[in-house]
């Protein structure tokens, strides 16, 4: 096997173990996995490049070059990912787009390695290793360039913008690790990659899989095996100036304050170069108390408590307990002292509450004898009002006994109005048949008795469906609706090849409206039936009835319209001739003060709007 196959093999079983071993070390964090796929990247070409090196015919050489396309194109824009997650030097809204860019060039790359690669390397072998040639005259090859520099660019203005902001000596020893590392790799990489495959010499083959073991290991060594920084007095010092939520004052020997941290600052309403400039008086409500504190820290280690006040700025009071803790070096010579300042607020509002509260008790403790009382009196009402309640429930009932025995005698009468109603139509209905057959009414008025007739027996039809509703208030009109196209569609529609379509929505109307509008849906539709489409008339379009019932904003609106030949003379003087058609204005006007519309293109469509 070729020495550089060898090499490459084992650099891609290294670069799988460093993947794998970052992934377990930490996988929930994203620098990790990002670094993790840079391994996983050189990986494939290094194993790539294990197989292309052995290559035996110039075939094989481009298909392996292809398989390591996936490494050689896409771990230029993976590692300018990794180091803006390690360094967070570049704002979100200048990389998102800058690394969009790089990432469409990685891409194209990946396309022509995929597809045309012979058009940007020249492949050749030269004492049994494979060199390349590149076709640098062409756009492919200059665009792959361009993007590879341009990462390495980015790459380097994110770490050396690192090294220079770095907040701590660790950071930037990271950052100058991770520098040399990358000089080291990109120069290899650069002579090996592209200098020598330009200017055709075979002193080395490409050996940028083999180089990526000095990227990938320091990237291993800054991410888990760099010492983390030990803590420092300057660190302790910070910690304590910036985070403590408490009163500081720091004084050198002869009490003069020089320093404070930044809740003092914030609380006393001083910036740091005033507070420098304030003598005790200005600080403290007593003075004198602080020196004599000063006096017996000289002699001792341990400071007694000072109950007193601090000034802020505005000469506001905050009421404090003082410390005093003195500043030694490590040959016991004191340096200074600090002033810790419990504030004392607190401690004084929760007397307060404790007090408020012993208050609270003793009114509680009152209150809870005057509910005991309250509750006897109420108990004692309370079961007066029961016995009361009691008699008053024997007495609703019998008072309900007798609403249901009202009630059913009143069914029983409507049962029996209605029965004598049904009659009473039966007998008009008779009395009209009666006269139709008369010998002294002609046919034309015989033809009129009998549509008063048919009129009278479908208006006792709609009463007696209506009235059998359980609830007179409520009458579901879209299920009356649907049950009467249903029975005029049986005895007229399948005969003429009558289509219905219907649009209903489920709306309830009282009595009242109820069988009024039953009686004009009636009339229309008749009128449909009976005029709207002819015998000789070709069924193209389909005879076709539209039934719409809805409700808006508060009006209902019935619509009944046909596409058939409209009607044989204007509405208003077709009102005079048919019956039905003045039944109709009557009932719209009278019963349901509403109105009806018409229009006659394409057919015949009544519109009723009524308010309810």
């Amino acid at each position: 096997m070729n020495i550089f196959a060898v090499l490459s093999f084992i650099s891609s079983v290294l670069f799988l173990q460093a993947g794998v071993y970052t992934l377990i070390k930490d996988r929930k964090t994203s620098v990790n996995r990002v670094f993790a796929l840079l391994a996983f990247l050189f990986a494939i070409y290094a194993f790539s490049y294990a197989l292309f090196f052995d290559a035996e015919t110039i075939g094989q050489v481009y298909f392996y070059d292809k398989i390591a396309s996936v490494g050689w194109v896409f771990f230029p824009v993976v590692t300018v990912w990794f180091f803006y997650l390690l360094t967070r030097n570049l704002s979100k809204k200048v990389f998102v787009p800058l690394f969009s860019i790089l990432l469409l060039f990685a891409f194209y790359s990946f396309y022509i390695a995929l597809t045309d690669l012979e058009s940007v390397k020249f492949f050749y072998q030269f004492e049994d290793n494979w060199f390349y040639t590149p076709y640098d005259n062409t756009t492919s090859y200059f665009l792959f360039v361009l993007y590879l520099i341009s990462s390495v660019l980015v790459v380097y203005y994110m770490l050396i913008g690192w090294f220079f902001m770095a907040e701590s000596n660790r950071e930037k020893y990271q950052a100058k690790v991770l520098l040399y590392i990358l000089s080291f790799f990109f120069v290899l990489s650069f002579l090996s990659n592209l200098v020598f495959p330009y200017i055709e010499t075979h002193l080395i083959p490409a050996m940028a899989p083999i180089n990526a073991l000095i990227l990938i290991g320091g990237g291993i060594y800054v991410l888990f095996f760099l010492p983390s920084a030990s803590i420092t007095p300057e660190m302790v010092y910070h910690l304590i100036v910036s985070h403590v939520k408490e009163f500081l004052l720091i004084a050198d020997k002869e009490g003069k304050i020089y320093a404070t941290n930044q809740y003092t600052l914030s609380n006393l309403k001083y910036n740091s170069y005033e507070i420098g400039r304030c003598e005790l008086e200005d600080i403290f409500s007593e003075p004198e108390k602080v020196r004599e504190g000063l006096k017996h820290m000289r002699s001792n280690n341990v400071s007694r408590q000072i109950r007193l006040e601090l000034f802020t700025k505005e000469k506001e009071k905050v009421p404090v307990v003082l410390y005093i803790i003195k500043i030694q070096d490590e040959f016991k010579r004191t340096l200074g002292y600090v002033f810790s300042c419990m504030d004392y607020r607190q401690k004084l509002k929760l007397k307060e509450e404790v007090a408020e509260r012993v208050r609270a008790e003793k009114n509680l403790s009152q209150i809870r004898k005057e509910l005991e009382l309250l509750v006897k009196k109420r108990t004692q009402e309370l079961q007066e009002a029961n016995l009361k309640l009691q008699q008053e429930v024997v007495e609703r009932r019998s008072a309900e006994e007798q609403i249901k025995n009202d009630l059913h005698e009143k069914i029983e009468l409507v049962q029996e109005v209605h029965h004598r109603v049904k009659n009473n139509i039966q007998m008009i209905i008779s009395l009209v048949n009666m006269l139709c057959s008369h010998p002294r009414i002609d046919s034309h008025a015989s033809d009129k008795l009998r549509d008063i007739a048919e009129k009278i027996r479908y208006i006792s039809r709609i009463h007696e469906d209506f009235y059998a509703s359980p609830n007179l208030s409520n009458i579901a009109f879209s299920s009356f609706l649907k049950k009467a196209i249903g029975e005029l569609y049986r005895n007229f529609g399948q005969q003429r090849d009558i289509v219905f379509k219907l649009n209903l929505t489920d709306e309830n109307l009282d009595i009242s409206h109820a069988i009024p509008l039953g009686i004009i849906f009636n009339e229309l539709l008749m009128n449909s039936l009976h005029f709207a489409f002819r015998a000789e008339q070709e069924s193209t379009p389909k005879n076709t009835i539209n039934v719409e019932f809805y409700r808006n904003n508060g009006e209902f609106s019935l619509v009944v319209s046909d596409n058939g030949v409209g009607l044989p003379m204007p509405f208003h003087e077709l009102k005079g001739h048919k019956i039905g058609l003045q039944l109709v204005n009557v009932l719209i006007r009278d019963h349901l003060k509403g109105k009806i519309s018409h229009y006659g293109q394409q057919g015949t469509t009544f519109i009723v709007k009524f308010d309810q």
